[in-house]
Order: structure tokens, then sequence, then C-alpha cells
């Protein structure tokens, strides 16, 4: 969410390259002529007709009209290539914008049930507290009263007595144990 908003406020330079021409960066009053003078020779397609890099003068015995055809071959091959790329960016930014959107969407509901999660556990736990507190408290109760149990027992004539009270498996077995 961070990256999303430092990309809004424009504090976020993204190493994509765009194809696209920004128009206001680019004046009228440049002649293409003087473009075209900037931009280094074109000799890599001329050795497909047997041209060494550098001999001009193989250059000058190009038939005009094949060159021109080459050129414009060329020249649409990288308006097409370049529509491409750019709809393949466009395509691209359309994508990360919904895949932001989906995980900011996800990060929402996650926190939600982080947060329900959160309240739940704290309720168990406490309820296991209590019971602890309960069973503990059983327990205490449990071994005080057998003993009294037991004397009162003890106290009866024999034929009338119950049976002893197995208290050493309540104890081992306790809360805590």
């Amino acid at each position: 969410k961070q990256w999303y908003q430092r990309r809004v406020r424009g504090e976020y330079k993204s190493d994509i390259v765009v194809v696209n021409e920004d128009v206001s960066k680019t004046s009228n009053k440049e002649v293409p002529q003087k473009r075209l003078s900037k931009l280094q020779p074109l000799l890599p397609h001329s050795a497909s007709y047997g041209i060494v890099p550098g001999d001009h003068a193989a250059l000058k015995q190009l038939h005009p009209r094949h060159l021109v055809e080459l050129m414009t071959l060329y020249e649409e091959h990288l308006r097409q290539s370049a529509a491409v790329v750019s709809d393949e960016q466009n395509n691209l930014s359309h994508s990360i914008k919904q895949t932001e959107t989906a995980v900011a969407q996800i990060l929402a509901v996650t926190q939600k049930k982080q947060n329900v999660y959160s309240v739940w556990s704290t309720n168990i736990q406490n309820s296991v507290k209590e019971l602890s507190a309960n069973l503990t408290s059983m327990q205490k109760t449990v071994d005080t009263l057998v003993p009294l149990v037991e004397e009162m027992n003890n106290l009866l004539p024999v034929d009338e007595r119950m049976a002893p009270f197995a208290q050493s498996n309540l104890s081992n077995e306790g809360i805590g144990n």
C-alpha cells in the first residue's frame, strides 16, 4: 500500500521503458532531417548485401530503390514492434493495477479475520483459565472430603461400611500433572 501511495505522489521511479513518444517533450521546431542526422548509420542491414561497415563506396553502388524498400520495411517493422511493445506495456500496467487492487482487498479481509480470530482466541484463553481454576478448586474439595468420608466410614459398623475410596488415582491424575 505504501508503494502505491508513493507511486501516486510521484515519489516512485519505475525502471520500465515506455515506447510511446512523449508529445510534450518534442518540439515541432526540430526538423526531421536534424533528428535523422543525429542517428548512427544503419549498416547491419547492409551486411546482407555483402557490405562491410565503413565501406561507403559499396553503399553508393547499391540501387537506391532497393535500399529505400529495405529501409521502408525496416521502418514498418520498427513501428509494428513499437506498437506491440506499447500494447504489452499498457496491458501490464492494467494488470498491475488490478493486482494491486486485489492484494489490497485480500489484505483488508485478512486483517478483519485476524482481528476476529484474536477476539476468539482471547475468549477461549479466558474460558480455559476459568475452567482450570474450577477444576483446581474441585480437586481441593475432593482432597478434603475423601479423608472425612473415610473417617465417617470407619465409624460405621463393618457390615454397613462402603468400599474404600481410590483417592490415589484422583490425586495422581489431577490437574497440573
